[in-house]
């Protein structure tokens, strides 16, 4: 429970809003405290004056005689003592308990404060990690003051029975004089003066209400509402340069564990600065545990205290992890004990140690549980971790922070084995910095580069589930991003979408039997769609299978499968000289099965609706299907898809010239200059493959692939019978019309 203030006790004295309201004070529109005047005439405000003092000054002076006449030592009994009556009277005062103290014991309260103080001391230092002592209250000083004011108080209530008349004068006209200790006097200093006025706004702020101004507010809920004002504004601490000097020096150099968890708590606040939602209300002042939780938290003002906090934590915290819970100290302590050579051995060991720490190899977390400091050292690594994620999260479009703080991350994640659940969080959140459509500039994709590589360390040194969600996250979002991959945006989308796709093949070449089940889901997939085309033939399912998402997916298995077949042939040539790897051979051949039907799914999409039209996705397709072959080693009959397009009647007829200058009127659609058939899927409707640019793109990029087609099979033993029907083809094709006009 949080210790009152003496501000909260002198209000709390006085009666709370309540009384204050009793005295003649209102409550203004905004719901503020207003005291009332003080209508007297300055006579009577002497005269009252002059009675308080008298009235001190006979109290002062009986209470001087009383402790002389009760003080043996003093002069005048001295003078009047023999030597055996001072003996018998000091023997009396020591059995009556006296001591030489005054009769309420005011000393003796002192004593027992300093003992209790000394006694809370020895515990504080004695626990490990309790709060934080840097901000002890004074309160010796307080209890100091509230026995003077205890005493004054017994004073006044006696001048009730010995003078009613004037008490009761007093009362009816100068009440605040009779209220000692819980008054605001002149005699206050200005900082207590301030915070006073400070606390009666913030009761004006609770007593306010703008839905209803007559609502009747009890006792009991204004005073609750108060404490939790109070203590709210207790639990706030000002980070400055000095401190976090202070605090660095504890945690970092002098491997203090309760320097590392207030520098751990000031990182938290820090992290949540931008929360723009964050409220004091939201924490229960009756929640002990959740009040000592606010207690250990900052106040930063500073750009350069937070710029300073941000980069020491991010970067010394993972060495004091490792300190505290890996690092073998046992050679240390034998060290101390030998020679000086010793000494040196022991320290080049630990450096070594410290060096050998991989972040791509993963810890197992029952290393981590066994160390003696994990009670204490965990949970704060786990406050860190979960402050980290919620600042990539807060980040917004801030690339520099972001990189800074992901690229920090790569020492942490190894930690992670221990934490399950922030892992599924950190890996949301890269996937999602990966695959953001809102920026594509070159600060953004180092960004991307970054989150990454930490999704790839994520599936490289977590236990063997998070592989799964690695694999499966990954491919949805390159799937919902490919959507907007068109010619349209060619500079900014398409960039972005071939980097996605090459961390999708580094991440499916990781292990290949995970691998296989998400790609032979995600090509049924496919192959579902292309069915559901094939059978009902409407605009909106054919509208499924031509268009740029379902292309970019076939590019990505195609990528995929000849990735794993290249690592695979490397793979074989190192087991090969080294002896092994036939565990590896075959989980590889479980994704080299999945070559033919994805390649029954290409030749499907390019046989779905065979118009002069669709030739550029033919010519996709195509090039998707050479590639397989060419990885593969195997044999892939697409010559016929090129021969079938020389043999189209667009080819063989006259191209169409449109009328160029200043009279050809307006430029229709048809009239394409610069066709580049890589990125568009079709040709215009109207005048398809009939001018000029239309058929020199087709026919290039026709002839280019035929002549990769040749090549892929020239060391084939079958390789004449192979080239007489591409031969055969190009002979009837070739007639002088063609060789005139091209």
């Amino acid at each position: 429970m949080v210790k009152t203030t003496k501000r909260s006790r002198k209000f709390n004295a006085k009666g709370g809003p309540k009384g204050m309201l009793s005295k003649g004070a209102t409550i203004t529109k905004k719901g503020k405290l207003k005291r009332g005047a003080n209508h007297k005439s300055p006579a009577e405000k002497a005269e009252a004056n002059e009675r308080t003092k008298s009235v001190y000054k006979e109290e002062k002076e009986r209470e001087e005689k009383r402790r002389s006449d009760n003080d043996f030592t003093n002069v005048d009994s001295l003078g009047e003592l023999d030597m055996d009556a001072f003996f018998e009277k000091a023997a009396a005062g020591l059995a009556d308990g006296d001591g030489g103290n005054d009769d309420d014991g005011s000393y003796d309260d002192d004593d027992a404060s300093v003992d209790s103080a000394e006694k809370g001391g020895a515990g504080n230092n004695g626990a490990d990690d309790s709060d934080d002592d840097s901000y002890a209250s004074l309160g010796s000083e307080e209890e100091d003051i509230e026995a003077s004011e205890a005493r004054m108080k017994k004073e006044l209530e006696k001048l009730s029975k010995t003078d009613p008349d004037f008490h009761k004068y007093l009362k009816e006209n100068e009440s605040s004089l009779l209220e000692f200790g819980n008054d605001d006097d002149d005699d206050m200093d200005d900082g207590e003066e301030e915070d006073y006025v400070q606390d009666e706004d913030a009761m004006g702020e609770i007593l306010s209400d703008d839905d209803n101004e007559d609502k009747e507010v009890t006792d009991e809920s204004i005073k609750k509402q108060f404490e939790k004002q109070q203590r709210m504004q207790e639990n706030k601490f000002l980070l400055t340069p000095q401190r976090l000097e202070q605090v660095e020096q504890s945690a970092f150099e002098f491997h203090s564990i309760k320097g590392l968890k207030r520098i751990i708590s000031a990182f938290r606040t820090a992290c949540h600065l931008s929360d723009a939602n964050r409220k004091d209300e939201d924490v229960d002042s009756d929640d002990e545990e959740a009040m000592r939780s606010r207690k250990k938290e900052f106040q930063i003002t500073s750009p350069v205290v937070f710029d300073r906090l941000m980069s020491v934590c991010l970067v010394n915290c993972q060495q004091e992890f490792y300190y505290h819970l890996l690092e073998n100290k046992s050679g240390k302590g034998q060290a101390a004990e030998g020679d000086g050579d010793e000494e040196s051995e022991s320290g080049s060991e630990d450096e070594e140690e410290k060096e050998s720490f991989d972040e791509n190899k993963p810890i197992n977390p029952s290393k981590l549980s066994k160390s003696p400091h994990w009670s204490k050292v965990g949970p704060s690594m786990e406050s860190f971790l979960k402050s980290t994620l919620h600042l990539l999260s807060e980040a917004g479009k801030d690339a520099n922070l972001l990189k800074f703080v992901l690229t920090a991350l790569s020492k942490y994640v190894p930690y992670l084995t221990a934490f399950p659940k922030i892992t599924k969080k950190l890996l949301k959140i890269c996937v999602k910095l990966w695959s953001a459509p809102l920026d594509t500039s070159e600060d953004y994709n180092s960004v991307r580069l970054q989150a990454f590589l930490r999704i790839r360390q994520l599936a490289i040194t977590q236990p063997y589930p998070l592989i799964e969600d690695c694999l499966k996250m990954t491919y949805l979002s390159y799937a919902q991003r490919s959507k907007f991959g068109t010619a349209s945006n060619v500079t900014s989308v398409l960039p972005t979408l071939t980097f996605m796709g090459n961390c999708i093949v580094e991440l499916y070449t990781l292990d290949y039997a995970s691998a296989y089940q998400h790609a032979f889901i995600y090509i049924r997939q496919l192959a579902l769609h292309l069915r559901t085309a094939l059978m009902k033939h409407t605009p909106e399912s054919m509208a499924v299978v031509y268009c740029w998402q379902y292309i970019h997916c076939l590019k990505l298995w195609v990528a995929v499968l000849s990735a794993s077949q290249k690592k695979n042939d490397s793979i074989d040539e190192s087991s090969s000289k080294l002896g092994g790897g036939a565990g590896k051979d075959e989980e590889a051949n479980l994704l080299r099965s999945l070559v033919y039907p994805l390649t029954e799914i290409i030749l499907g999409v390019c046989r779905l609706v065979p118009i002069t039209r669709y030739v550029p996705l033919r010519l996709h397709c195509v090039r998707l299907l050479q590639q397989l072959a060419a990885s593969t080693e195997s044999f892939i009959p697409t010559t016929s898809l090129l021969l079938g397009i020389l043999e189209l009647k667009e080819i063989s007829m006259k191209p169409l010239r449109q009328g160029g200058g200043k009279g050809g009127g307006k430029k229709k659609k048809d009239d394409v200059r610069g066709l580049r058939l890589p990125l568009i899927l079709k040709l215009p409707k109207e005048g398809t493959l009939r001018t000029m640019e239309q058929l020199d793109a087709v026919l290039k990029e026709t002839f280019v692939l035929l002549n990769r087609e040749v090549d892929l099979y020239r060391y084939s033993p079958g390789f004449p019978e192979f080239t007489f029907t591409i031969l055969q083809r190009l002979r009837k094709v070739s007639g002088k019309d063609m060789l005139l006009r091209f």
